[in-house]
């Protein structure tokens, strides 16, 4: 019985690391999406989130509406322009089977870089 529990804490001592590890957001752990801007929204705690013409999934910029993003201005400017975006491959027990929604990395409209993490 005791063995039991021992691997019980164990199983979900490293089913917490997993799901709390930080994302890697290199450049080589990136994957490039571009399409064409369908909608822009708030999400989750001021994430600027972007949706995609013939994209299940959504895009969002962490934090982007406390970093300089202004949603009514991201709606006028970015809504049916191109964008190439590239967001980060990660894995997580607490959706193991993928998500919906990644984390973009960098984001450009029209060739411009209008948001990047990498330095």
């Amino acid at each position: 019985m005791k063995t039991f529990f021992y691997v019980i804490i164990l199983a979900f001592v490293i089913f917490i690391l997993l799901a709390l590890r930080p994302i890697d957001t290199s450049k080589s752990n990136c994957i490039k999406v571009s399409g064409v801007v369908e909608n822009t929204f708030e999400g989750g705690i001021k994430d600027l989130v972007f949706e995609l013409k013939d994209d299940t999934i959504s895009y969002y910029i962490n934090r982007g509406l406390e970093n300089g993003f202004i949603l009514s201005q991201t709606k006028k400017e970015f809504i049916g322009k191109n964008v190439t975006l590239y967001y980060a491959k990660n894995w997580t027990p607490l959706a193991p089977f993928g998500t919906t929604s990644k984390h973009a990395v960098q984001v450009a409209i029209n060739d411009t870089v209008i948001y990047s993490e990498w330095k």
